[in-house]
C-alpha cells in the first residue's frame, strides 16, 4: 500500500487550473486547452456520422504536419469502438459496459515515451481513463460491466477523468476533474520506472515509480471509457532512447531561466525539437486565461513545495520517504469513499446521460 500521512487539505497545488477562490478550493472542472470548436452533447447524441469530424480545430494542434505519431491504435474486432486513424469513438451506438483500446506497438524498455490525447466530447458516467497496461490485459473483459478498468489490477495504471490515479485496486487523489477540450499527456520513463501525467501540458507530478523496466514485459498505451459516443484523438506520440543528453535536458527543463538561455543557442535547435515534450508549449483558452501563471513564478513555487511534503508510491519500497529527488512533487491522498459526493449520472446507464 502507498505511504500516506496527510489529510485531504494537504494536497499540493501546482496546476494553474486549480486556482479558485482559495488555495483549497479548486475549480470544479479543468477548462479546455484552447478555443477550438467542440460538438455539444445534444448534437453528439443524435449524430450518426463520424463524431470526431464534428470538432473544428482553430489552434493548429490537429495539423498532422506539426506533430509526430510513432504508433497508432490497435483495432480489436470484439471491442465496442470505432477506430479511424488517430480517432477513437467508444460505444458508437449505446453503452452497455467498458471498452478498452491500446496502442498497436509496445512501449520499449530503456526508452522514454510521451503521447498526448485530445478529448473531443464531454465525459461522463462511471469512468474514462488514460494510462498504460501490459499484454496480459483482456481488452474485452469488462464489455458488460461499468468499471474503472485501468488500475483494477497490477497489470494496469490509469488516470481517471475524475482526477484520480488507479493501480492494483487502489485509487488516489492526484489532479483535477477534466473533460471536453482538455489535453491529457502521458510520460512513461521505462528506465527509472516512472509514470507521469500532464493536463493541458502542465505536469501533475510523477504518479507512480513502480513501473517494471523488464524488457520482457510488454507495456502499451491504453484508454478506456464507459460513456456512450465518447471520442478522443491521439495528437502525437514520440519515443526517445535513453542517453546522457536526454537526462541532462530533462534536468535543465526544470530550470526555466537556464532553459531560456539554451533556446537562444542556434546549434541546439535539433535537441530542443527532439525533446520538446519535456517543455511543451502551453496554450490558454478564454476560460482559463485568468488562471495563467507566470512560468518562472510557478517553477519557484513548485520547487519550494517539493521540499515541504513528499510522497512516493512504489510497490517494493516505501521506506525511502525522505528521498526528495525521486519522490513526486504531488502528494497523493488515499481515496475515502464515504466522503465522495454522489453523482446522479452514475446511477444510470451511460447512454441515458444524454437525456439529462
Amino acid at each position: 500500500m502507498p505511504y500516506n500521512n496527510h489529510n485531504d487539505d494537504e494536497i499540493l497545488i501546482t496546476h494553474p487550473c486549480y486556482r479558485g477562490s482559495s488555495s483549497h478550493s479548486p475549480l470544479s472542472t479543468c477548462p479546455p486547452y484552447c478555443d477550438c470548436e467542440f460538438p455539444k452533447t445534444t448534437a453528439v447524441a443524435s449524430y450518426t456520422g463520424h463524431i470526431p469530424d464534428m470538432s473544428k480545430c482553430r489552434c493548429g494542434e490537429d495539423d498532422p504536419a506539426t506533430h509526430t505519431v510513432h504508433w497508432n491504435w490497435h483495432e480489436c474486432s470484439d471491442s465496442d469502438t470505432v477506430i479511424k486513424g488517430q480517432d477513437v469513438t467508444f460505444h458508437p451506438t449505446y453503452s452497455q459496459g467498458t471498452a478498452i483500446v491500446r496502442g498497436e506497438q509496445p512501449l520499449a524498455a530503456g526508452m522514454m515515451h510521451f503521447w498526448e490525447i485530445r478529448i473531443l466530447t464531454a465525459l461522463s458516467g462511471t469512468d474514462v481513463m488514460f494510462g498504460i497496461g501490459s499484454d496480459k490485459v483482456d481488452l474485452t473483459q469488462f464489455k458488460h460491466n461499468f468499471v474503472s478498468a485501468l488500475g483494477t489490477n497490477s497489470d494496469t495504471w490509469g488516470f481517471s477523468y475524475e482526477g484520480k490515479i488507479h493501480h492494483n485496486g487502489v485509487h488516489l487523489k492526484y489532479g483535477q476533474k477534466f473533460s471536453q477540450g482538455c489535453v491529457v499527456g502521458v510520460l512513461l520513463d521505462r528506465i527509472r520506472g516512472e509514470l507521469e501525467f500532464f493536463l493541458n501540458r502542465r505536469s501533475l507530478g510523477v504518479a507512480y515509480t513502480n513501473i517494471p523496466n523488464d524488457p520482457a514485459l510488454k507495456l502499451y498505451p491504453m484508454v478506456c471509457s464507459t460513456a456512450a459516443k465518447s471520442c478522443i484523438r491521439l495528437m502525437n506520440a514520440t519515443s526517445q532512447l535513453e542517453c546522457l543528453q536526454l537526462r541532462a535536458f530533462r534536468a535543465l527543463a526544470k530550470q526555466p531561466k537556464a532553459l531560456q538561455e539554451l533556446r537562444q543557442l542556434p546549434g541546439l535547435k535539433t535537441i530542443l525539437n527532439d525533446y520538446w515534450f519535456l517543455t511543451p508549449p502551453v496554450r490558454y483558452s478564454r476560460e482559463s486565461k485568468a488562471n495563467e501563471y507566470d512560468m518562472l513564478d510557478e517553477a519557484v513555487l513548485s520547487s519550494k513545495s517539493r521540499l515541504s511534503r513528499k510522497h512516493k508510491y512504489k510497490d517494493d519500497d516505501i521506506d525511502d520517504i525522505n528521498d526528495l529527488y525521486s519522490n513526486a512533487h504531488k502528494i497523493a491522498v488515499h481515496q475515502n469513499d464515504s466522503e465522495d459526493e454522489l453523482v446522479l449520472s452514475e446511477y444510470f446507464d451511460e447512454y441515458f446521460q444524454y437525456l439529462f
